[in-house]
């Protein structure tokens, strides 16, 4: 334990000289990525840019919050910025709620490939929301309009009180119920010290409560403090070309021991995260960019058990792109990560990934994007076996790519197609190798009309597989299918329906099982602040040659208020 300690100092030690010779002396930009996915540190670096770029433009602080709504549109838009039209991101936001795993969703929809990254939750689907803003608003209907200041403070609050009747918790063949209070206050703000200087902060958090059943809380003994993921207090800094951005981003949530065994996963454990970087982005000239990332990831797991997923990781980042004309980008970027378990049930690795990418528009309404390179772990000697660890003396030499098509054919339709392979790191063997395919489709269908549809498939594979270890892992299929519906039926009640099936196949003994979910919500604003929303969900889970079957009704009841 000395050894690792020592190596954990020296570690931080040069990183937090790189990250002091990097903001201090080179004009450079620098980016960060977790569970170690060359998709998500394209992803971050996308996001990063995004953010300086606003920062160049120096986008005002405040919004007076007016907001109409737009048939044409099927949403809310802003007197102020009337958009052309929504990004598909943006509106498949909130259609593909249904099927976004979280502890207590009802879905089974998981990715193999993302399950060891403690960053969001490991939903099929791509993360649509940016890496520094919570996951969840609590003003989706008004689309975060609202804001007021407190002197030279900008300030944005929104804030969501739900109660839910929860008729299985933790989706089990008997099933226990319970009551279940949550708070979220959403807060934006934002302090523009200088003209080239700001601090922001943005966060959401709350409390769940347990009524009748403290022991279903994951941690805190029937009640849990949400942190969600994306909270992030940032020092924005312009210095000539180079944009600075110093953050820290925390989360606190459940999260779920899914080793993929079935349909059921029960094991749920709280974890804390907070990721500190430095992050700059340094327009060379009118073609060249780059960006540097220096980031230290601790990750703790709160609660007595699974104490073996504490870990840190500290990662450097880079990428260089070309642009000669504004319109097509080519570019390399990649980095290594050093990864380490406080405890030698799971073993410490180095990690380096590598590539080049190129985005090409097609027209004037579509974008292509292809990425590749090579991915190298190197895990230390497994010290723990089974069944007390799962023994894994892997290492990886591969390869990754990534390939995506999005076309916004007009303002009503837009769709997009993504397919991948990649490594990552895992927690029931040293990592896990996945390919993916992603589709989405997103459509205003008629006035006050608007229709989503989505499907995904993946089959990932374990490095190890020791069936002696009780959370060992097999190949896996899943694929599934989400439809979303909602209807704007007067200026202030809007309807959604939806319907989620999902399906995995795996070569361990009773891991298949069949999922369908429905959805029904109901929406009305009470006034330009406040909203209520009422939500029914049902869920259905056949584990296929197994005694493991369930069902869940929820049934929310949620009011919005947005200061």
């Amino acid at each position: 334990m000395l050894i690792k300690h020592s190596r954990t100092a020296a570690i931080s030690s040069f990183l937090l000289g790189c990250t002091l010779v990097a903001s201090f002396l080179m004009p450079s930009g620098a980016n960060a990525q977790f569970g170690v996915s060359p998709s998500q540190t394209s992803n971050f670096f996308n996001d990063f840019r995004s953010r300086a770029s606003q920062m160049k433009k120096g986008t005002q602080a405040a919004r007076s919050g007016d907001v109409v709504y737009d048939y044409e549109k099927g949403a809310y838009v802003s007197q102020e910025d009337q958009e052309g039209f929504q990004s598909l991101q943006q509106l498949l936001r909130s259609d593909r709620e249904i099927s976004q795993p979280s502890v207590r969703s009802g879905s089974s929809a998981f990715a193999a490939r993302a399950v060891g990254d403690y960053t969001s939750y490991s939903g099929q689907y791509s993360q649509a929301l940016s890496y520094f803003a919570p996951t969840y608003t609590s003003d989706p209907f008004l689309s975060g309009k609202r804001n007021m200041r407190l002197g030279p403070v900008n300030i944005g609050l929104g804030l969501y009180q739900g109660f839910e009747y929860n008729s299985n918790v933790q989706r089990t063949p008997v099933p226990v119920s319970d009551f279940i209070s949550s708070t979220l206050l959403n807060v934006s703000a934002n302090y523009r010290l200088t003209q080239n200087n700001v601090l922001s902060f943005t966060a959401g958090i709350g409390v769940d409560h347990y009524f009748n059943h403290p022991e279903l809380a994951s941690y805190g003994g029937g009640t849990m403090l949400n942190l969600l993921p994306g909270s992030t207090l940032a020092f924005d800094i312009k210095a000539g070309p180079v944009y600075i951005t110093i953050y820290d981003r925390m989360s606190m949530r459940p999260a779920v021991n899914n080793a993929f065994v079935g349909g059921n996963n029960t094991a749920s454990f709280g974890v804390f995260q907070n990721d500190f970087g430095v992050a700059a982005n340094w327009q060379i000239n009118s073609a060249w960019a780059l960006a540097l990332n220096l980031t230290n990831t601790i990750s703790n797991v709160l609660g007595g058990a699974n104490q073996q997923f504490n870990r840190t990781m500290n990662s450097i980042h880079a990428s260089l792109t070309y642009s000669p004309t504004a319109t097509w980008i080519l570019g390399t970027e990649g980095g290594v990560s050093l990864l380490e378990y406080d405890q030698p049930t799971l073993n410490d690795a180095t990690m380096f990934n590598w590539g080049l990418f190129v985005s090409i528009p097609l027209g004037k309404s579509t974008t292509m994007k292809l990425a590749g390179g090579v991915q190298i772990f190197e895990f230390e000697d497994p010290v723990v076996l089974a069944p007390l660890g799962p023994g894994d003396a892997t290492d990886l030499n591969g390869y990754y790519y990534t390939f995506s098509l999005t076309n916004q054919l007009n303002a009503r339709f837009s769709h997009t197609l993504s397919i991948g392979h990649e490594s990552s790191i895992n927690l029931a063997s040293n990592f896990i190798t996945a390919d993916f395919v992603n589709y989405g489709l997103s459509m205003v269908a008629w006035k006050g009309g608007r229709f989503s549809l989505s499907g995904y498939f993946e089959h990932a594979e374990p490095s190890f597989t020791n069936p002696a270890f009780p959370g060992a892992q097999s190949d896996i299929s899943q694929y599934g299918v989400d439809f979303y519906y909602t209807h704007q039926l007067t200026s202030k009640l809007r309807l959604g329906t939806g319907y989620h099936f999902g399906r995995a196949d795996s070569v361990a003994v009773g891991a298949d099982f069949d999922q369908h979910g429905f959805s029904f919500d109901l929406n009305y604003i009470l006034s330009a602040k406040a909203g209520i929303n009422f939500g029914y969900r049902y869920f259905i889970t056949d584990s296929r040659g197994a005694n493991n079957d369930s069902t869940q009704s929820r049934v929310i009841l949620g009011f919005n208020y947005n200061f």
